[in-house]
């Protein structure tokens, strides 16, 4: 999945432009004078530096950001020591800010609807009622489906580090409503482009899942992966059938690796006798690092890589939102578990041995 959360966590502008564009002006009220605002606009591969700008001795500052008609853009005006202040404009809107300190934690913004409904959402995403938090963020996006502020709650992570919706089939309908919505009213935009690209994830997935329900010949019942080992013969995960199989995503550069392949090590020692087998795929771009790392750590089960990193056709079919992620798979070929934490797999593993 391309992780559109990280397009929330800032913004961009280009300061001093003619032509079409967005104003901004405001002010620090506590403790505002000389300080840096970082000015960043957040596309789906992330945020982009243009420019910089400084508030005078009373914390104004007053911003100019250029930008084509039509379609709004997500900005963050971030604070040098401080917090940020999230944006959603569209051109030629006249935007005001009044921040009461760095901190940003406190904030008013008029003269943008598209900002004012992100504001709205963060509101929501601080609910520290799960259930609470999830109604009032649907009905969000029943009011705001059109607008791109409803990137928002799909998203972004609540104050409690989860996500208000899921990749489970209840969910799914939301991020289509939304992506519908936006694919009409905003077809160029790359916020809406990005999205629809997962809901046809979801779809992928869905299929694969209607596959077996049907009960075709010689389909098992999870997505098939057929991928190239460190040797550069292809391993099929069908071909583990009848096995405990535990599917893990990660990525040489991932930092807890070691750690988390050291445990796993010891669990596959004490119970691949038993049939117990690691399909390990590596979200690697670069072959030589990620044989170099196989080699290094002596992994003793089946390692994959087809090195396009997060497009690969596996993340997709998978729904892999965030690394590291695994799936344990029964003798039956059903996926039983998602997501288990280091300190549970052994207990889950030896459970369907």
């Amino acid at each position: 999945m391309k992780h559109i959360a990280t397009l929330l966590g800032a913004a961009v502008l280009l300061a001093g432009c003619s032509g079409s564009g967005v104003t901004i002006r405001g002010d620090i009220a506590q403790g505002g004078g000389g300080k840096t605002i970082v000015v960043e606009r957040v596309l789906p591969a992330g945020a982009r530096f243009v420019d910089s700008v400084k508030t005078d001795r009373k914390g104004n500052f007053n911003i100019f950001i250029e930008q084509k008609p039509g379609v709004p853009e997500f900005y963050t005006l971030r604070i040098a020591g401080g917090g940020g202040v999230p944006l959603l404009a569209d051109a030629a809107e006249k935007i005001v800010v009044r921040v009461v300190d760095s901190t940003a934690r406190d904030y008013t913004v008029t003269g943008s609807e598209g900002s004012a409904l992100v504001q709205e959402a963060n509101g929501i995403l601080e609910q520290t009622d799960p259930i609470a938090r999830k109604q009032a963020a649907a009905a969000f996006l029943s009011r705001h489906a059109g607008s791109l502020a409803a990137i928002v709650p799909l998203y972004q992570t609540a104050a409690d580090g989860s996500f208000v919706f899921a990749d489970d089939a209840a969910d799914v309908v939301y991020f289509g409503m939304v992506s519908d919505s936006l694919g009409s009213r905003y077809p160029g935009s790359p916020y809406a482009q990005a999205l629809a690209a997962d809901v046809q994830s979801f779809a992928n997935v869905a299929a694969a899942g209607r596959l077996v329900a049907e009960n075709m010949d010689n389909v098992v019942t999870f997505p098939e992966l057929d991928m190239p080992d460190v040797l550069g013969k292809r391993q099929k995960l069908s071909g583990l059938k009848g096995k405990v199989v535990l599917l893990s995503f990660t990525a040489t550069d991932l930092p807890e690796l070691k750690i988390l392949n050291r445990e796993l090590v010891e669990v596959y020692d004490r119970h691949a006798a038993q049939g117990f087998e690691v399909y390990q795929v590596s979200l690697d771009m670069n072959k030589a690092r990620w044989i170099g790392s196989v080699s290094e750590q002596r992994l003793p089960w089946i390692s994959v890589c087809d090195l396009r990193g997060a497009e690969s056709p596996a993340v997709k079919l998978y729904n892999v939102q965030k690394i590291p992620a695994n799936f344990l798979i029964d003798r039956e070929g059903n996926i039983v578990r998602h997501n288990l934490a280091p300190s549970d797999i052994e207990a889950a593993v030896a459970e369907l041995l």
